[in-house]
């Protein structure tokens, strides 16, 4: 029986060094375990600032952006504007045009330019050269209606 209590005795034994080498492996593994969860928390929160901080720079880009769009629209809507009035002006130069070249044939002026010619028709009066020589005409009541920066 000596022999079964030693054999018991040994047994428990390498029960306890089982125990304790599992308790070790235990505590060594939670150990990683916390070293592997702060390293991930820290590198989570080193991501959130650096992104934190893309986004702060996107945001001021996307404000200069912005600003620039909001001139580029202005100053498109003063050139459409502009455009507008030019196309009005070129068109009532061209309506002249006409009203004079059909004047000039109906009188039998033979499209004469008031700059000398001896054989202009004599109905023509001197302010009908402004007419058939728009560009001629005094600039000052030709401003366009909107100004724009170059």
């Amino acid at each position: 029986m000596a022999n079964a209590e030693k054999t018991t005795t040994s047994s428990g034994s390498d029960i306890d060094e089982k125990k304790r080498k599992r308790k070790l492996s235990n505590r060594e593994s939670a150990r990683r375990s916390r070293l592997k969860k702060q390293k991930l928390m820290e590198d989570t929160i080193h991501e959130i600032s650096s992104l934190e901080r893309r986004i702060k720079e996107n945001s001021e880009r996307c404000r200069v952006v912005k600003e620039r769009l909001d001139s580029v629209e202005t100053e498109n809507a003063v050139l459409r504007s502009e455009k507008t009035w030019l196309s009005s002006y070129v068109s009532d130069l061209e309506n002249m045009i006409a009203k004079t070249s059909l004047t000039l044939t109906q009188s039998g002026g033979g499209g004469g330019d008031c700059d000398g010619d001896q054989n202009a028709n004599a109905e023509i009066a001197v302010g009908d050269c402004r007419r058939l020589k728009p560009w001629k005409l005094s600039c000052d009541s030709l401003q366009p209606m909107a100004s724009f920066k170059t």
